[in-house]
């Protein structure tokens, strides 16, 4: 089966002689699917098995062109007017490719992007069209490299990590206060320097939390596998046995 068997099946599934469930979906119904097969397929990448970034890949496909087929019973677009747009835009981004730019290095190509792009914008805040939809780790990554690009940024890393200071030192206060809102905000400005550090590292903070996520997904199952063989149970131990169960569980990272 290749992709236009695929496009096929969708139409079938989507008929009156199609699935319920299938016919039943609106876009905004999918967008939850997008992003968990948007995620999954980043974590198949991360595992490097060719297999699953192939599963993955053929899921995240399949929402693409769910998609498509509804807006085409809407009568806005089909699957093909959707690969002419991102075709021209490519074309379009691409003059050193395509055209008669000559560019030499990846700093180069970045640069005449964001030229191209600033000029397909549609108000001249050099934040537009970064979408609220995406996780907000993301959303702080992109607002940190679109003010980059116009000059706004700290000169080195110890400007970022001087920031991170300032605003534990902010949260400190706020903590005084009592005020949760102003905590809430606090705590924010501290996630979203840090996302910029990581930024300023070429280090994206959604990859890099998704990682310790998965870091501390793994000790903390050891943890309870050890607690457990032991007959006791973690609500019923101190925290100080919790840190040396914890401890050990550590140590199984670098038994990989």
């Amino acid at each position: 089966m290749d992709i236009y068997d695929l496009v096929r099946l969708m139409a079938v599934l989507r008929s009156d002689e199609g699935c319920p469930w299938d016919r039943a979906q609106t876009v905004s119904d999918l967008r939850p699917y997008i992003m968990e097969e948007a995620l999954e397929l980043i974590e198949a990448i991360d595992s490097a098995d060719n297999d699953k970034i192939k599963e993955e890949l053929g899921d995240l496909l399949f929402e693409v062109i769910f998609v498509a087929r509804i807006m085409e019973e809407r009568g806005a677009f089909s699957i093909n007017d959707a690969a002419d747009s991102i075709g021209t835009k490519m074309v379009e981004r691409h003059p050193h490719v395509f055209g008669k730019d000559r560019l030499s290095t990846p700093e180069q190509v970045q640069e005449k992007w964001t030229q191209i792009k600033a000029r397909g914008n549609r108000d001249d805040s050099a934040l537009s069209g970064v979408t609220e939809e995406l996780p907000a780790l993301v959303i702080a990554n992109k607002y940190g490299q679109r003010a980059a690009e116009v000059g706004f940024d700290w000169d080195d890393v110890g400007g970022v990590i001087d920031k991170i200071h300032e605003e534990i030192g902010e949260l400190q206060q706020a903590l005084s206060s009592g005020k949760r809102s102003q905590i809430e905000d606090e705590i924010g400005d501290i996630l979203f320097t840090v996302a910029n550090l990581g930024r300023f590292l070429d280090v994206h903070p959604e990859l890099a939390l998704r990682k310790t996520n998965r870091k501390f997904s793994g000790r903390f199952r050891r943890m309870e596998e050890s607690v457990r063989s032991t007959g006791a149970t973690m609500a019923g131990m101190s925290l100080e046995d919790l840190e040396t169960f914890w401890r050990e569980a550590k140590k199984g990272d670098r038994d990989k």
